[in-house]
C-alpha cells in the first residue's frame, strides 16, 4: 500500500506540475488530487522540491538504465531507439516543463547527459564502427532528439503514430530502414 500510495502521489504531482506549473502547486493540491491528506503527503516527501526532484531523476534513470541493459543484452539499434523515444515521450514532458522554467533550474539534478548520449551513439554504431557508421548513428540520434520538441509542441503528449514515426524516421537516418 506504502508504495502505491507514494506513486499516486508522484503521479498526482507529475499532473499538476505540467498543468499549473511548478511555483501554482502546492502540497495542498497534490493531496487533493492523489485523494490524500497533506499529512500522507509529508509522510512520504519532506517538501514539494523532493517530490520534484524524485520526478525529475526519473528521466535520467531511464536512460542510464537504458545504457546498461543495452550493453547486456547487446540490444539492436532499433530497440535501443525504440526504448529512448518510449522513455522520453513517458518522463521528457515534466523534464521539458522543469527545464523551461527559471524558476526550477536549481530543481535539476546533475547529470552528465553528454557522456549518456555519446554511449548511445556508440552503442547505435556499433563495436567495429566505420566513420559512416558512427555519422548516421549521431544522425540517428539527433532524430530521436527531435521527442522533445515533439512533446513541446503537443503539451507532453504523444501518441503512439508520432513516437512510431521518429522511430522511423531514426532508422532510415541510421540505415536500417523504415523500422516496419
Amino acid at each position: 500500500m506504502t508504495s502505491r500510495r507514494r506513486e499516486e502521489i508522484l503521479a498526482a504531482a507529475r499532473e499538476l506540475f505540467l498543468r499549473k506549473g511548478y511555483a501554482a502547486t502546492s502540497i495542498a493540491d497534490i493531496a487533493a488530487t492523489a485523494g490524500a491528506s497533506k499529512a500522507v503527503v509529508f509522510y512520504h516527501f519532506k517538501t514539494k522540491e523532493s517530490i520534484a526532484a524524485e520526478l525529475l531523476e526519473s528521466p535520467f534513470t531511464a536512460v542510464s538504465r537504458l545504457i546498461e541493459r543495452a550493453e547486456a543484452r547487446q540490444m539492436s539499434a532499433a530497440q535501443i531507439l525504440t526504448e529512448y523515444i518510449d522513455g522520453a515521450a513517458e518522463t521528457g514532458a515534466l523534464f521539458v516543463a522543469f527545464a523551461t522554467d527559471p524558476s526550477t533550474a536549481e530543481l535539476i539534478p546533475e547529470y552528465d547527459a553528454d557522456a549518456a548520449c555519446r554511449r548511445i551513439i556508440e552503442l547505435l554504431a556499433g563495436p567495429a564502427a566505420t566513420p559512416t557508421d558512427r555519422v548516421r548513428a549521431r544522425a540517428a540520434f539527433a532524430v530521436a532528439q527531435t521527442i522533445v520538441p515533439a512533446l513541446q509542441e503537443y503539451g507532453g503528449l504523444l501518441d503512439d503514430a508520432t513516437r512510431w514515426e521518429i522511430r522511423a524516421a531514426a532508422l532510415r537516418a541510421l540505415g536500417t530502414g523504415s523500422g516496419t
